[in-house]
């Protein structure tokens, strides 16, 4: 086990009771019962062996995009989305395993077929499920899908050509939709305007940009050392989940913002240094989930500063949310496992 890794994503998780806390304390009790779960899925991904996890990668891959199909007919949300499953008090988003299922399946497929192989069946799958994520819709979390699906496939060497023409299917297949897309879900045009609001130094209470204005109040209320957790948060829509670094930032101050970019700067690392002394299959599902990790983390703070339209992503570890506190644990729990395995492993992992 790797400790750096494990007291990267305590703290991190620490980070994030005080960050929810300090923005919807009725709130911090539920998800201290949400960190208990992701300590139970972290648990789960660290005895689960990796290689059995990618040899069921496209079972797992498909009852994804079950539960990604099943969501737009059953499933609810605020404003007439259809993104979570609620049990209850319990909500589940399916969008959320996905990230890490396609992880999974993509670092199953080069481990099976190899890297100058035809991609277009797998493309077609990670497509897929970007597309079902589309049209709940989540548009922020479909683009960072097909992000991730196209850092793994340049990452493990797949040659520019494919990558290239099955890029210019894709666009050809969905361009002609856009124009509907853009006019039938009118918010995703309207964060990008309200960030060019916010460029120009324009913005409203009915603007996006005004939600990235006050999280930069909050950080810049917060001061080198914080308010404490006892401080007076300005207002800010959702605090306690996509823009939870403003809060974190308020109480800490910008020394603890640094703490926090220094954390995920070490999970990186960390998972940088685990792919690279792995081979094969287990070297692209340590780099795949480490990518999911830090590169979410990277939009969600880059929105919260103003370096980026808002997008909805949540911070892993951090974000006030079920779905992205499980996926997060588990991710870690895989990633801690995969610190176990003897220096070069993954060479044959197929060949049995």
């Amino acid at each position: 086990m790797d400790p750096v890794l494990l007291l990267a994503g305590l703290l991190l998780m620490a980070f994030g009771l005080l960050g929810v806390g300090v923005a919807e304390p009725g709130l911090l009790q539920g998800h201290l019962l949400r960190v208990g779960l992701a300590f139970a899925a972290m648990l789960l991904g660290f005895l689960l062996p990796p290689s059995r996890l990618l040899r069921h990668a496209l079972w797992l891959l498909f009852l994804t995009l079950g539960l990604l199909l099943l969501v737009l007919f059953l499933g609810d949300g605020p404003g007439g989305v259809r993104r979570w499953f609620y049990l209850g008090p319990v909500a589940f988003q399916p969008s959320e395993l996905a990230k890490v299922a396609l992880v999974f399946y993509l670092a199953s497929f080069v481990g099976r077929k190899g890297n100058d192989t035809p991609i277009l069946g797998a493309a077609f799958l990670s497509g897929v499920t970007a597309g079902l994520v589309l049209i709940e819709p989540d548009f922020a979390t479909a683009l960072f899908l097909v992000t991730l699906a196209t850092l793994l496939f340049i990452l493990a060497g797949v040659p520019w050509r494919r990558l290239f023409m099955v890029g210019l299917a894709g666009f050809l297949a969905v361009f002609p939709f856009s124009g509907y897309y853009l006019a039938r879900f009118r918010y995703v045009s309207e964060r990008f305007t309200g960030f060019l609001d916010y460029l120009q130094g324009e913005a409203s209470p009915a603007h996006t940009a005004y939600q990235v204005l006050q999280a930069q109040k909050a950080i810049l209320l917060g001061g080198p050392l914080g308010q404490g957790p006892g401080g007076n948060l300005p207002h800010l829509p959702e605090a306690h989940n996509d823009m939870v670094f403003a809060s974190v930032v308020f109480a800490t101050g910008w020394f603890g913002g640094l703490v926090v970019l220094f954390l995920y700067l070490l999970l990186f690392l960390r998972g940088l240094a685990l792919a690279l002394r792995l081979q094969g299959p287990l070297s692209l599902l340590a780099l795949g989930l480490t990518l999911y990790l830090t590169l979410q983390a990277s939009l969600n703070i880059g929105v919260t500063v103003g370096f980026l339209p808002v997008t909805g992503v949540p911070l892993p570890f951090v974000s006030y949310g079920g779905s992205s506190l499980l996926v997060s644990g588990f991710a870690l729990g895989v990633l801690l496992r995969l610190a176990r395995e003897p220096k070069g492993k993954g060479v044959k992992a197929w060949s049995s």
